[in-house]
């Protein structure tokens, strides 16, 4: 419990960009490859190759400065960050260090009710290093990696709890995926999360040595990250210790932070201007057109959808937690005027299936056309809720056949007809005369227990309003 204590955070994201090739070469971009095969003469640094840049990486910053309220600088520079590590072949990476091509954002938080904007130093693009993979007492390089196009989103230390940081984080991803920016796959490494923890006593504005975490790798991890190391550096300081500055990660088993190495002060990359690359400058016209052409902001969503069609915000909140799953609501409400059914179906059935076998709704067979026709069918009392279930498991694992076909094939469709309904409750009303004799007593009990037999008698499949009518004024007369 932190009761001696201001908490400082600031985060740094690295964010790999949604590109086909990488940011200074024609070398193809795919997570998963063969290692060393989606390489060329440019990532491996070799004397004479010379970088250009990546229009597309380009556009999908300006879409990124766009959404979090950033200053775009036009005039496109890049620097070179010198060191040697056995990642960067080249013996530096090209960024973005003097002249980031956004400065000053903001992106507004909700936690506890209380909304919060998080200031935004910088973002800036660079490329991404080479993959380390260690095995026993031996180090192998793969490059596929080496060269993918990033954007580098740093906070200031305006971040004050791990949930502001947890929504933060999630709030960007989430921008960064329906902006087609990113993937933001934590797992897969296309979003990356880096944590500054620094302890302050109240009252004081200086700031203390900070503790960098690196590569946090879910959402939950930056949470149990944080409030360990928050933990830690406190029982430090009520100790009268000195909290020294190092970089740690979190190691997932132990769920506590562990040092990577010591950090006496700031690295000398004797950055300069990329000599190979001369400076852009972007044209107005162009970037109002990037923005322009921009996708719909899940922020802007969420509003229209609790908003125009009356939808619960938690509801939502899951839905857009997948752009998948959001492309899919949207088709299928195209389809029908019911959106609630089709949240209900999307975040119970669907989602429970789609968990438990670890797929996405565009892995099964099921369509927004048949799930809307499948509403509407409901809505429509052709069919029951009962026969619903028969129906998913079709419409979700075979991709010929249509809810209609289904429901003629399985003789699933409900009785309505009132003549048939009256035919098929005449013997069961001749059986329960004592019954119905009760009905000005007990009404309630009289009607359930009539529409019961009937149900069984039909194994369900009779309209329960129809038939609830025609019963009522039968037992009236």
């Amino acid at each position: 419990m932190i009761n001696n204590f201001e908490i400082i955070i600031g985060i740094e994201n690295h964010v790999e960009l949604k590109t086909n090739s990488k940011m200074f070469s024609s070398a193809q971009v795919g997570f998963g490859a063969t290692p060393n095969t989606m390489i060329n003469e440019v990532d491996l640094g070799y004397p004479g190759a010379m970088p250009t840049v990546n229009k597309r990486g380009i556009e999908l910053a300006i879409l990124a400065v766009n959404a979090l309220k950033m200053k775009l600088d036009p005039l496109v520079k890049f620097d070179r960050k010198n060191y040697f590590y056995p990642d960067l072949v080249k013996g530096f990476q090209i960024t973005q260090q003097y002249c980031p091509i956004g400065s000053e954002g903001i992106l507004e938080i909700e936690v506890h009710g209380i909304k919060k904007n998080i200031e935004i130093e910088r973002l800036h693009i660079e490329e991404d290093t080479a993959k380390q993979i260690h095995k026993g007492d031996l180090t192998f390089i793969d490059y596929n990696r080496s060269g993918i196009g990033l954007v580098e989103i740093v906070t200031k230390p305006v971040i004050r709890s791990a949930d502001e940081a947890m929504e933060y984080v999630n709030n960007l991803r989430e921008i960064l995926l329906f902006l087609g920016i990113s993937d933001v796959k934590m797992y897969e490494g296309s979003l990356r999360c880096d944590v500054n923890i620094s302890l302050r006593p109240f009252g004081t504005t200086t700031f203390s040595n900070k503790v960098e975490i690196k590569n946090l790798n879910s959402i939950a991890n930056i949470k149990k990250a944080i409030e360990f190391e928050v933990e830690r550096q406190q029982e430090i300081l009520l100790k009268n210790g000195i909290v020294e500055q190092e970089t740690r990660r979190f190691d997932e088993t132990t769920q506590q932070t562990v040092q990577m190495r010591a950090k006496a002060g700031a690295i000398d990359y004797k950055y300069f201007t990329e000599p190979n690359i001369a400076p852009i400058q972007l044209d107005q016209k162009w970037i109002d057109q990037v923005i322009a052409n921009s996708p719909e902001l899940p922020s802007v969503k969420r509003k229209k959808f609790v908003e125009q069609l009356g939808l619960e915000v938690h509801d939502m909140n899951i839905i857009l937690s997948s752009l998948e799953l959001t492309n899919f609501f949207e088709a299928t409400i195209k389809l029908t005027n019911d959106a609630n059914k089709v949240v209900k179906f999307l975040i119970t059935d669907i989602l429970s299936e789609l968990n438990k076998n670890n797929l996405t709704i565009d892995q099964i067979k099921l369509t927004p056309k048949n799930l809307a026709s499948l509403v509407n069918h409901l809505n429509d009392g052709i069919i029951s809720s009962k026969h619903v279930k028969t129906i998913f498991p079709i419409i979700m694992n075979e991709d010929i056949k249509t809810v209609d076909q289904i429901i003629e094939e399985n003789n699933l469709k409900l009785i309505s007809d009132p003549i048939i309904i009256q035919d098929l409750l005449e013997p069961i009303l001749q059986a329960n005369q004592e019954l119905l004799k009760q009905f000005n007593e007990r009404p309630e009990r009289v009607l359930k227990t009539i529409m019961g037999l009937l149900m069984k008698e039909t194994q369900g499949n009779v309209h329960p309003d129809i038939a609830n009518d025609i019963l009522l004024k039968h037992l009236k007369n």
